[in-house]
């Protein structure tokens, strides 16, 4: 009975196939290069304590105790009442933006990833005041002369001046940029963790409307509309589209990344996933798309640069089943099986049914698996 049913079966298997247990699939694939939590943490404590002529200052002694208290604690729960406190006391301290990014972090590693997400919101607001704070400073800085700056230094002797086009400053600067984008993307992974694509989305734009050319939120913010599609048609079509844009932009601005200072810390193998989830993704938007010749040669490509994935695998069974062609779709998924994985139940299953088509039983189906897998990366 299999072997007569057309391409109306097939479509219902691939809608049934396509929802794969892939959001599992698009976390682990977004959790990519970037600035990690720990890091911006890290940053935090060297800014503190290395830009003292240009970065925040404490006014008091009781305020640089106080927040020297946060940045000592370890207990996540005790940073984040120490943090809260710090803020509660000193609102208009030029450290408050610090003290938010201990919440940040100390809310993700309680898993509270609401409380981070909004913690990170109040740190890019506090951020972005001070950098405007200091822009202002600099720039009324300029405009003194040195007989000004002499009689300033007679009424205060602690008194700094600015200077944009110092070392410090162009530093501070840049170092305030890149925490900016880490407290974008740290709420983008608070929202994968709570499994809110709609918001991953939307805070994916807005990290590429202040960054455009950031490869990291190019290939989570593709992958993640590829991977979670409207159900609505002319709306699947519209994401899709969009979702095309990005990952073309992210493949352009691929080799620009691997060759800058952040790209060549990479390992070989990092540098493969990533440019491998770009060429998946581009396939699974085209797979969506019904381009399917375009899908499979994607998924292709994706498979050159890392050729143990089960979930390209599956991916470009589906393409060749769509296009008819059970060979090469049951090569695929004997892969993928064999790979196992999130996709290991639904290759299986799919495999069944085209493998009973063509032979029309089960029998030798798992010595199959075992040389499919055995042509792995061949």
């Amino acid at each position: 009975m299999i072997a007569k049913k057309g391409p109306e079966f097939w479509a219902i298997v691939i809608a049934l196939t396509l929802s794969l247990s892939a959001w599992g699939a698009g976390q682990r694939r977004n959790q990519q290069q970037g600035q990690s939590l720990e890091q911006l943490e890290r940053e935090t404590q060297g800014q503190n304590k290395n830009q003292q002529s240009v970065g925040p200052q404490a006014k008091t002694k009781e305020e640089a105790d106080a927040f020297n208290n946060v940045q000592k604690e370890q207990d996540p729960a005790k940073r984040i009442e120490l943090a809260e406190a710090f803020i509660a006391k000193f609102p208009d301290s030029e450290l408050v933006s610090f003290a938010h990014t201990f919440r940040v972090t100390s809310y993700s590693q309680l898993g509270k990833h609401k409380e981070s997400i909004a913690a990170a919101e109040q740190a890019i607001d506090t951020t972005i005041k001070f950098g405007e704070k200091l822009v202002a400073k600099a720039d009324a800085d300029s405009k003194l002369s040195d007989k000004e700056k002499e009689a300033i230094k007679k009424k205060d002797k602690n008194a700094i001046f600015i200077d944009k086009n110092s070392p410090q400053y162009q530093t501070f600067m840049s170092q305030t940029d890149q925490r900016i984008l880490a407290y974008h993307q740290s709420i983008i992974q608070s929202y994968q963790a709570l499994n809110d694509a709609p918001k991953m989305i939307e805070w994916g734009e807005k990290t590429l409307g202040y960054r455009p050319d950031d490869i990291n939120t190019l290939a989570m913010l593709s992958n993640v509309m590829a991977e979670r599609p409207p159900v609505n048609e002319e709306q699947k079509q519209k994401q899709m589209k969009r979702a095309e844009e990005i990952v073309n932009q992210a493949l352009t601005v691929l080799p620009t990344y691997l060759s800058s200072p952040d790209g060549s810390k990479l390992q070989a193998t990092q540098k493969a996933d990533l440019e491998a989830q770009l060429h998946y993704t581009l396939g699974l938007v085209y797979l969506h798309q019904k381009r399917l010749g375009s899908s499979q040669q994607e998924f292709l490509n994706a498979l050159k640069s890392k050729p143990n994935d089960p979930i390209t695998y599956y991916r470009l069974a589906i393409a060749y089943v769509q296009d008819m062609k059970n060979d090469q779709a049951m090569d695929a998924l004997g892969k993928s099986v064999f790979l196992k994985g999130v996709s290991e139940a639904n290759a299986r299953e799919l495999l069944k049914q085209l493998y009973v088509q063509k032979n029309k039983s089960e029998q030798g189906m798992d010595d199959y698996i075992k040389t499919a897998g055995g042509k792995i990366g061949q």
